[in-house]
């Protein structure tokens, strides 16, 4: 093989390569607690969460001369408000418990929040719910404008909040990324999704033994 050709085609070896090695970049997480999983990249590292309700925080690697500090965190709360609910009304009570007033209490644990924009029915994962795109004025670390995306579902008794957010000026560049991950975000199937409704697995009970009567074997269901 000619030299040239040698040129022409390593380059395109080493492209094909990391092609290769980019699809197996990502790093597997679940929580077992809640059973919330997510992909991200390998690159990223796990950070300490700030809230109580945070059960992931991760962070984009630092690069010389940028000061975007991206950051991803996935939150869970419990909520047994809406335990058992015909499918059919699955879309009202994200409107009802889930909508543009959630939101607004939910950034009001930033300095200077803004809400940019606002969608319902656009659920995370499995669940139903909405989402935000807002701004707001870091207090954490260096000081500055930021802008990030938020999206919550009600799944089973948990509601899922899974947030992005980075230096205002950096995030077009950054929001594919976001939602690339975000894309991965799945729940833990422990509720049965037929048309009658969202119910937790009754042949999961323990056996329920009734007496009857003194000296009688107990009736077992």
């Amino acid at each position: 093989m000619s030299l040239f050709r040698i040129l022409c085609v390593f380059p395109l070896i080493l492209f094909a390569a990391s092609q290769q090695h980019a699809k197996a970049t990502e790093f597997s997480w679940k929580d077992p607690m809640s059973g919330a999983s997510l992909l991200y990249p390998d690159t990223w590292t796990q950070v300490h969460n700030q809230k109580p309700d945070d059960v992931l925080t991760i962070a984009a690697p630092w690069m010389r001369g940028r000061d975007d500090i991206a950051l991803c965190r996935m939150r869970v709360r419990e909520d047994k408000r809406f335990s058992i609910y015909p499918v059919a009304m699955s879309s009202f009570v994200q409107e009802d418990a889930y909508n543009d007033e959630f939101w607004a209490d939910y950034v009001g644990e930033y300095d200077n929040a803004v809400i940019n924009q606002y969608r319902s029915k656009q659920g995370l994962g499995r669940g139903f719910g909405s989402m935000i795109d807002f701004s707001y004025i870091s207090t954490y670390g260096p000081k500055m404008a930021r802008r990030g995306m938020a999206h919550v579902s009600l799944y089973d008794d948990k509601a899922y909040i899974f947030e992005c957010s980075s230096k205002a000026s950096a995030y077009e560049a950054w929001h594919p990324l976001f939602s690339q991950i975000l894309s991965t975000v799945h729940f833990k199937k422990t509720i049965h999704e037929h048309r009658g409704g969202h119910y937790r697995r009754l042949d999961c009970d323990k056996p329920l033994h009734i007496s009857n009567g003194p000296g009688r074997e107990p009736y077992v269901y």
